[in-house]
């Protein structure tokens, strides 16, 4: 048997990637793993062309770099849908959930007697649905009907509280079965040379299974770079202070008050996560007052502001396609003055001629 072998990347790191690929490198050498033929799973689509752009650098042979999904999809298509199929579309989840709901008695009386009702259990439904499907999806296709067969034991007995719940579990267990197999389940039968996995934002299930599964007869590696949940800031490069507010207010002061330390020592620039667009507009406010200068990167001028908003209705105002309705939004949002032209309402020169077709306005 092959463990599986396990690293901790550095999260004090710039580049974290370079590390990792000249880790993975050695390990490989280490075991004469040929690279070309192995594959690295990464946690999402984002990090794709920064983990090939660090192999790349490597100046050697890349491996098959890849998240689970990518991965299977380049495996073979997918299975068919069938007719009552789990598709994680919401709406099309919805109305299947409905038509298995109504092929109960009990449930189609339910629908008659309290629809609203019936309508949050066709959504907690398709929810359940999905949660069991995406569980599923991380166990191994040999291992998968003595998951159901778990599953159908917990979910046993029909009377006593939460009955009704566990009437919709039974259904959503059996609607999830009927499904059919999953698409990640080809990475179980792929043997690559090696399997190297990255793990960030907390474990993969299906990552950890297809590794454990293949670590029986393959070597595997996997990459931790998450923070040490009983101690996340202990090696963070820099130190970490919480301040308690009681309101809103109190919490804008207190941050621009902060900001405006950090500048008087001479810390600059200064990062402001706009997390709370409210507050972040209140904190700005309070920063103009001391004349700081703030270079925006989220929009806040355009999107926020009055004269911003002005010139977003005339620019759309003004396109050849635009419409009566685009030509109308101008006008109602005309009501100060502009720059040497002075009131826009009252200017003969800016008048629009809107169809009479478009409707008629009051004003």
């Amino acid at each position: 048997m092959v463990s599986i072998a396990s690293r901790t990347l550095d999260r004090r790191l710039v580049d974290p990637w370079v590390e990792l690929v000249r880790i993975a490198g050695i390990w490989a050498d280490e075991r004469a793993i040929a690279l070309r033929d192995a594959v690295v799973l990464v946690p999402f689509a984002q990090h794709l062309p920064l983990a090939r752009s660090a192999w790349a650098r490597l100046g050697r042979w890349m491996p098959r770099i890849e998240t689970t999904q990518s991965l299977a999809r380049t495996l073979g298509p997918p299975e068919p849908h069938g007719r009552v199929s789990i598709r994680f579309e919401t709406a099309l989840d919805r109305l299947t959930a409905r038509r298995l709901l109504l092929g109960q008695e009990w449930a189609s009386t339910w629908s008659r007697r309290d629809p609203r009702a019936f309508e949050q259990a066709v959504g907690a439904l398709v929810a359940l649905a999905q949660g069991f499907a995406r569980s599923a999806a991380t166990v191994a296709p040999a291992e998968r009907s003595d998951h159901w067969a778990r599953a159908r034991g917990l979910l046993g007995g029909a009377s006593g509280p939460g009955s009704l719940e566990r009437a919709l579990g039974r259904i959503a267990l059996e609607w999830t079965a009927a499904t059919g197999t999953p698409n990640t389940d080809r990475l179980f039968a792929l043997r690559p040379s090696a399997w190297i996995g990255v793990q960030t934002g907390g474990p993969d299930a299906l990552v950890q299974r297809v590794l454990e599964q293949a670590s029986l007869t393959l070597p595997c590696l996997l990459f931790n770079s998450d923070a040490d949940a009983e101690a996340p800031f202990a090696n963070w490069p820099a130190s970490i202070e919480v301040a308690c507010a009681e309101h809103f207010e109190d919490e804008a002061e207190r941050t621009a008050a902060c900001l405006l330390e950090v500048l008087e020592q001479g810390g600059r620039p200064v990062a402001l996560i706009a997390q709370d667009r409210l507050l972040v507009r209140r904190v700005r406010a309070l920063l103009a007052r001391h004349s700081v200068a703030v270079q925006d990167e989220t929009g806040w001028k355009l999107s926020t502001t009055r004269a911003g908003a002005a010139v977003a209705a005339l620019l759309r105002a003004a396109r050849s396609d635009a419409s009566s309705d685009d030509w109308l939004d101008w006008l109602k949002g005309c009501t100060g003055d502009w720059p040497v032209l002075g009131s826009i309402s009252a200017s003969p020169r800016c008048a629009v001629r809107v169809p009479a077709s478009s409707g008629s306005c009051d004003q």
